[in-house]
């Protein structure tokens, strides 16, 4: 039996920082009641808003929607339930309550989804080497603020999707058979909730990270078919699935459809910048008032393989960014092709609003990792630096604070897409990062080999 051990320095390592026992007893207190609070807001907004039937989220919508699926087995007719049937499984439990109830449940539970994603996220980068102390900790709390919140306030789905996606990425660092295992299922079971993170299977093949590939291939199957069958049945998942996928899949992947060109990602932003399509609406007083803000008008088909080619030109782009090998996952070059990952992710989804961006918690870290790292050059600090703090002092305006802009000023911070330039900020401080040689990547010459033992 050959044993090859292999040794992946983590250059200039520096120790975590761990945080006083007081500060971590305020951060409880703090998130419980922050947590509370939001409940019962979420619960009042629902018991308001019933009698006048209007939209409230789509949590409610769902709520309303999936007892028709889970008792009458209602087809998927229409984009009310935009999701595959294997995330029915997490959200029918809450049809058990009223919705009032339902509402605030749900958002009981994200705590227990972005407490976890925040500390595995800050696990990977020091695995990677990095550490960021917990002043600059904040200021990746600060910017990570206002989507996570939009998540919880809006009823979304995005931190049920992004847990089982972070918790893969930080079991991918293992470098075991075990660990790519649980990578692979965990990573599957993300695009099983949304499709989005699909993007990271291209990363594992470009990295060449077969077992997790295959893994996760299996898990897709697993998620999507053979766990939901066993509550649904296996003729109506089917059914359902093939459904859902005409409806969600192959507009966007044969003809790339958008539907919203009011949303954040790069193929919305292009749809109303280069089309005579309404930016957003407004109604006053009964009168409905279209906005549009394109420079040229282009055929919504035009407009939607410039989108495309956009989104190639980027990604070949990131290709030759990333062609160097990579010898370990336990490195700082790791976190940052995840960060820019994700983001990518979130630029080339056909539907993107700010909540969606909770995934830039990623790139939020790999750009505090930066900052913080005494081995990086001076600029890459700086640049790190700046796009983090513009991070955390602009997002706030893709709240309703940016109504002080006037009743139309949440619409107008929308429309020039804030959130994807602060991302664009992000990506170009990552990838035009410098370190000290041998610091960025694993040395793949430092790896040893123990004889042969019999």
């Amino acid at each position: 039996m050959t044993w090859v051990k292999r040794t992946y320095p983590l250059a200039g390592r520096p120790a975590a920082t761990a945080i006083p026992k007081a500060i971590r007893i305020g951060i409880l207190i703090a998130l419980a009641v922050f947590t509370l609070v939001l409940g019962l807001q979420a619960r009042h907004k629902v018991i308001v808003n019933m009698p006048k039937q209007r939209h409230i989220d789509a949590f409610d919508s769902y709520m309303k929607i999936l007892p028709r699926y889970l008792y009458q087995h209602k087809p998927y007719t229409s984009e009310r339930f935009p999701l595959p049937p294997f995330a029915m499984l997490f959200i029918a439990p809450f049809t058990l309550l009223s919705r009032p109830n339902a509402q605030m449940a749900w958002v009981f539970c994200k705590p227990f989804m972005f407490v976890p994603i925040f500390l595995l996220a800050l696990s990977i980068v020091r695995r990677g080497g990095g550490n960021i102390p917990l002043g600059v900790l904040a200021v990746v709390a600060a910017g990570w603020f206002f989507p996570l919140i939009g998540d919880i306030q809006e009823g979304q789905m995005n931190l049920l999707m992004l847990l089982p996606l972070t918790i893969a990425l930080w079991m991918a660092q293992e470098e075991s058979p075990r660990g790519d295992l649980a990578a692979g299922l965990m990573l599957a079971m993300a695009i099983c909730i949304k499709v989005t993170p699909l993007a990271f299977v291209a990363y594992f093949i470009f990295r060449r990270r077969w077992a997790v590939t295959a893994w996760t291939l299996a898990g897709i199957g697993l998620w999507l078919v053979v766990v939901p069958a066993l509550f649904f049945g296996w003729r109506q998942n089917l059914l359902w699935l093939s459904q859902w996928s005409r409806l969600m899949i192959f507009p966007y992947v044969m003809h790339a459809a958008i539907k919203f060109p009011n949303g954040e990602s790069i193929p919305e932003f292009l749809l109303r910048l280069l089309s005579h399509l309404p930016a957003w609406k407004t109604n006053r007083a009964g009168v409905v008032h279209d906005h549009y803000i394109n420079v040229v008008n282009l055929s919504p088909a035009l407009a939607h393989l410039i989108g495309r080619v956009v989104l190639l030109a980027i990604a070949i782009a990131g290709i030759v960014w990333a062609r160097l090998s990579l010898a370990a996952f336990r490195t700082r070059r790791y976190v940052m092709e995840i960060a820019c990952i994700g983001i990518f992710m979130l630029w080339a989804s056909e539907r993107t609003w700010v909540p969606h961006y909770v995934t830039l918690i990623f790139a939020l870290m790999a750009a505090a990792m930066i900052l913080c790292d005494e081995r990086a050059t001076h600029p890459a600090r700086w640049r790190a630096g700046l796009a983090l703090l513009a991070t955390a002092l602009f997002m706030p305006w893709t709240s309703e604070l940016a109504k002080i802009f006037g009743p139309d000023g949440r619409h107008y911070v929308d429309t020039v897409d804030l959130v994807l330039w602060l991302s664009l900020a992000l990506m170009i401080a990552i990838i035009t990062a410098r370190f000290e040689p041998g610091v960025e990547y694993a040395d793949a010459r430092l790896i040893t080999v123990k004889p042969s033992l019999k």
